[in-house]
This record gives structure tokens, C-alpha cells and sequence, in this order.
């Protein structure tokens, strides 16, 4: 067995093939930023060279699983790709759907909220993660990250969050 085959999940396989067709990894996707109550910053990620869109800073997050629903696969996703304890989940909230008109993807965006900042524990799809104030997102930036930023839900999770 290839090492790569030991890492391949049930849903991948699929996920890859609408890769091909669509540019998307998956026919929907779910994410998220980490939000810190105590100190109003998001942890943002910086994607490794590994991932779709290398060395860019974007959201934690992935293919929607054919068993889950968005908001449970954007939770799966940070936990994997941070190492947080859902137990210092407080709060969730979507913000910001992303639809592609051509390929019919659609990428659900979630902000997942935890009353202190900690220190992320990365897998291979992040070579860095960093608390950022609100305002200050860092350069450059995954197309999708700049969509939720842009959004009008985004923009309202701001003015009731960030001070």
C-alpha cells in the first residue's frame, strides 16, 4: 500500500473526482474562522503548499462529507485542522454562503466562537495559524476568505463582535 492510500478518508475518492470536473474539492463545502470572545481576533489559517490555493490565508475547512450537514462538517474541519476541543465551542454561526454559478458549489462559512484564544496543534493543510484583530486580515488571501469578508454577514458578525 502507498503511503497516500493510508490517508485517503471514504469520501475522498468522490471529493477528488469533482475536483476534476468542477475546481472545487467536493460538491459542497464547509468552514470556518475561530472567533475569541476575550480578546475579539480570529484565528486565521495559512494553507500548506499540500492543499487547493498553497500559501494563501483562509478559512479551516473542507468537503462536506455525503453523511453530514454543513455546520457539522465546518466543527470536523477546525477541529482537525486546529486541534480544538469542542468543549471550548460557545457559539456557531454561519455567516456567509458562497455560491459558484457554474459548478453549482456552494461553501458554507461559519464563525465558531470560543471565549480564549489557544494555541492551534496543525495537520498538513496549514503550515501556520495566527490570532488576527478584526480589521487587520493578512495578506495574501484565499479568494474564499476575501468572499467572507466582503459579505454583508460577515460585516454584521463584526460590528456585534468587534469593538
Amino acid at each position: 500500500m502507498r503511503l497516500c492510500e493510508v490517508f485517503i478518508r471514504e469520501n475522498d475518492i468522490e471529493h477528488a473526482e469533482t475536483l476534476e470536473r468542477t475546481g472545487f474539492w467536493g460538491k459542497a463545502g464547509a468552514g470556518a474562522l475561530v472567533f475569541s470572545l476575550n480578546t475579539s481576533r480570529f484565528l486565521i489559517g495559512h494553507r500548506s503548499s499540500m492543499v487547493e490555493q498553497p500559501n494563501t490565508w483562509g478559512t479551516f475547512g473542507g468537503a462536506i462529507d455525503s453523511d453530514e450537514q454543513p455546520l457539522k462538517a465546518a466543527i470536523r474541519e477546525v477541529v482537525e485542522e486546529t486541534g480544538l476541543s469542542l468543549n471550548d465551542i460557545v457559539d456557531s454561526k454561519l455567516v456567509y454562503t458562497f455560491e459558484h454559478p457554474e459548478s453549482g458549489f456552494r461553501y458554507f462559512n461559519y464563525i465558531v466562537v470560543v471565549e480564549d484564544e489557544f494555541t492551534p496543534r496543525l495537520n498538513w493543510e496549514n503550515q501556520e495559524a495566527k490570532w488576527f484583530e478584526c480589521h487587520d486580515i493578512p495578506q495574501p488571501i484565499h479568494f474564499g476568505l476575501q468572499s467572507l469578508i466582503d459579505s454583508s454577514g460577515f460585516k454584521n458578525f463584526i460590528n456585534n463582535y468587534c469593538q
